[in-house]
């Protein structure tokens, strides 16, 4: 694997591992301030996360050694207001900085599995920042999100709001592969 490549994909992991853990930590602050919805989608979008970030370490499996990983990551604990709007400033920036530059390098050096983990990333982090927006504008009112159900597919994270799919959209996964977040 291409070095820049490679480097993107351990900086990606190292983002998603965390947005994954921030999002288990924010999930338990909305239950605890009654928005039992909004707990749902942050567990919802942190298993996706785990999706994206498994992902990107099985492409690097042949990549073997230590490095230092570089990647963004917002920290501190709010309200869910403010945990909200970092988790939307967070996927915000992977939709229009960072995935875009991974996605382009990766073609450009012909890393066709990275490509493809990048792409998935980024198509599913669109939907978790409608997701978050909505949820934000919910809870600035006082209210819980307004969802039933959210099904986060087990192969490429694609998370969807609705009604099951047959299989997934993004990727077409069957429908054994996807994961349903009851509300």
């Amino acid at each position: 694997m291409h070095s820049m490549t490679a480097s993107f994909l351990r900086s990606a992991h190292g983002g998603e591992s965390q947005a994954h853990m921030r999002y288990m930590a924010w999930a338990d602050v909305a239950e605890k301030e009654g928005f039992c919805k909004v707990g749902k989608l942050f567990r919802a979008v942190a298993f996706a996360e785990q999706v994206h970030a498994t992902n990107h370490f099985v492409v690097l499996k042949d990549v073997k050694g230590a490095f230092l990983v570089d990647a963004m990551a917002g920290f501190g604990i709010g309200r869910t207001q403010e945990n909200l709007a970092s988790a939307l400033e967070g996927e915000t920036f992977e939709i229009n900085e960072m995935y875009p530059a991974y996605l382009s390098t990766a073609q450009a050096q012909g890393e066709k599995s990275a490509e493809r983990s990048i792409h998935w990333a980024l198509e599913t982090e669109k939907e978790h920042a409608k997701l978050f927006e909505r949820a934000g504008q919910a809870v600035a009112k006082g209210q819980d999100l307004d969802i039933k159900s959210l099904y986060v597919c087990k192969v490429c994270g694609y998370t969807h709001e609705g009604d099951a799919p047959d299989k997934c959209p993004l990727c077409g996964a069957p429908k054994a592969k996807i994961e349903t977040f009851g509300c």
